[in-house]
């Protein structure tokens, strides 16, 4: 979805003209901030193959870190859940940027994983931060694009006049959906192996419809969807299907079935962004979703983007669900690596199939002033030149 309009106006006909400019109706929508909370509980993969029991199955150890990256994640401690995971992201992000409570619009909670069935956890989230009582609130799940397809929705919300600012909190306390009970290699490979990628986080993001001193505006969105994929990935209980079974709350994933499909997914929508954006993905910055560096490689290759250009957190933190997104993108302002890349790609995919992509450019109100002066400037040259007249 174009947020952008497409009217060339530049020397190779790629130009874009920015919605906020004089003439049009609709609303820019810029990414000002995020930020991310880790609990302290750091869990290294040689531990978890002890929990699973691989050795009893004849694989070496160092096998599952050298299958997929990670080198350690963190666990939450019993009285960390989603909204408190959430709930402190939100309170670093808010202060980081020293904005009013007040001033926040929507709050949309995003995650797997949820306090309760009922009440929405963002109400936990919303009473923790003390925000208004007309702010917008909901909970939004499309398992790992949760965070992204909240994005979306506050973009939406923000052109639409709606609200000004919205607050996208992430909580996911996936650690409990690990199951460790493996009892043979094909069990591991078809069912279980994602789940020891697991990892807990919370993490932040606030959208604005006005243009921060150096941020990023949203100027292309989109998703993919392939229903009939659904079951290569799955946590069955809590709904009325498997209602209370015990055996139904764990991760359950046919790895390589699930990469498979992204693999041949999510480098056609890449290339499809960048070709009608006109951007060149050698020197454009991209942040994916993380499950393992075998399938971000793959993903890379196929795509052609350079390696040094993906933002990488999944050896420290491993897969950390809708967190892993937000989470890297605080990552990626923390340490210089949005600031070296002025676009950059937020990629996404998750169990469904569910595929999705934001398409975000450095924008400054420096810039935004200094362009308006040259529009300025060149409006009064043209009323300044003599019209020609007819003879």
């Amino acid at each position: 979805m174009w947020w952008r309009s497409r009217k060339g106006n530049g020397a190779n006909g790629n130009g874009v003209k920015s919605a906020e400019q004089p003439g049009t109706d609709k609303k820019g929508c810029f990414l000002i901030g995020a930020d991310y909370y880790v609990p302290t509980l750091e869990i290294p993969s040689a531990e978890i193959e002890r929990r699973a029991g691989l050795a009893k199955l004849g694989l070496r150890e160092g096998t599952l870190e050298a299958g997929t990256g990670i080198k350690t994640r963190r666990f939450a401690a019993a009285d960390e859940h989603p909204s408190t995971l959430a709930t402190t992201a939100c309170q670093r992000l808010l202060g980081r940027l020293e904005i009013d409570r007040n001033d926040v619009g929507a709050l949309l909670f995003a995650a797997n994983t949820l306090d309760e069935i009922e009440p929405i956890t963002a109400m936990r989230i919303h009473e923790s931060l003390g925000l208004r009582k007309d702010v917008f609130v909901a909970d939004i799940r499309d398992a790992c694009n949760s965070a992204l397809k909240a994005m979306i929705l506050a973009s939406g919300l923000i052109r639409s006049g709606m609200v000004s600012n919205v607050l996208v909190a992430v909580g996911e306390r996936l650690h409990d959906g690990i199951f460790l009970d493996v009892q043979s290699k094909g069990e591991l490979m078809t069912r279980y192996l994602s789940g020891l990628t697991l990892g807990d986080a919370g993490a932040a993001v606030m959208l604005s419809s006005q243009r921060a001193a150096r941020c990023f505006e949203v100027v292309h969105q989109s998703w993919e969807v392939d229903s009939s994929k659904r079951d290569l990935a799955r946590i069955e209980g809590g709904g009325t299907r498997w209602l209370s079974d015990p055996s139904k709350f764990y991760f359950v994933s046919n790895a390589k079935k699930l990469c498979q499909v992204a693999v041949e997914k999510l480098p056609a929508m890449i290339n499809k962004i960048t070709a009608e954006l006109g951007w060149d993905i050698s020197s454009t910055g991209v942040i994916p979703h993380q499950v393992s560096r075998g399938v971000i490689t793959k993903i890379a290759k196929i795509s052609g983007i350079p390696f040094k250009n993906l933002m990488i957190t999944l050896d420290r933190f491993g897969n950390t669900g809708a967190a892993t997104i937000p989470m890297a993108l605080a990552l990626a302002f923390e340490s210089g690596f949005a600031s070296t890349f002025r676009r950059i790609l937020l990629v996404g995919g998750a169990a469904g199939f569910s595929g999705a992509v934001l398409a975000l450019e450095f924008s400054s109100m420096l810039e935004s002033l200094s362009s308006q002066l040259e529009q300025f400037s060149q409006g009064l040259q043209q009323a300044g030149q003599p019209s020609e007249a007819s003879l």
